[in-house]
């Protein structure tokens, strides 16, 4: 029984390893990314956590790095965490919003701030926030 649960565990660390895609493999690393996005209490049309991602980028490469998650926190707030990335080089951080999630008058939220770029050291864990708002 102890090899069985043993052998699915194994089987489902892989799984979830491989499931960042090739980009991320191929660059991984020990630097992280943390922080949160803040919304509006009122405003909005959908749910803002399931609607925002935050995508890291190499320069002008457009395929995302490391792998991450936006969790539901509190007083308005998603946290998120985008680990697995190289250190020392140059990085874009951008929060993408689905066009799923809208304002009220049906525009799209703004975000601030716009894609940011910074070399993160190794083990090292920067913390970028977004605001959401509508206009």
């Amino acid at each position: 029984m102890l090899r069985i649960a043993v052998a699915a565990l194994v089987v489902a660390a892989t799984g979830c390893a491989s499931s960042s895609g090739a980009a991320a493999a191929a660059h991984a690393g020990n630097a992280t990314v943390t922080g949160s996005v803040a919304y509006p209490a009122t405003g909005l049309q959908g749910d803002p956590c399931s609607a925002v991602r935050v995508k890291v980028t190499e320069d002008n490469n457009s395929a995302a790095l490391g792998w991450g998650e936006v969790k539901q926190s509190r007083n308005n707030r998603c946290s998120y965490n985008v680990g697995g990335l190289p250190d020392g080089k140059e990085l874009n951080v951008e929060l993408a919003v689905d066009a799923s999630l809208k304002c009220a008058n049906g525009a799209a939220p703004t975000v601030t701030p716009g894609p940011t770029k910074m070399k993160i050291a190794k083990f090292s864990a920067p913390v970028v926030s977004f605001k959401l708002a509508c206009e």
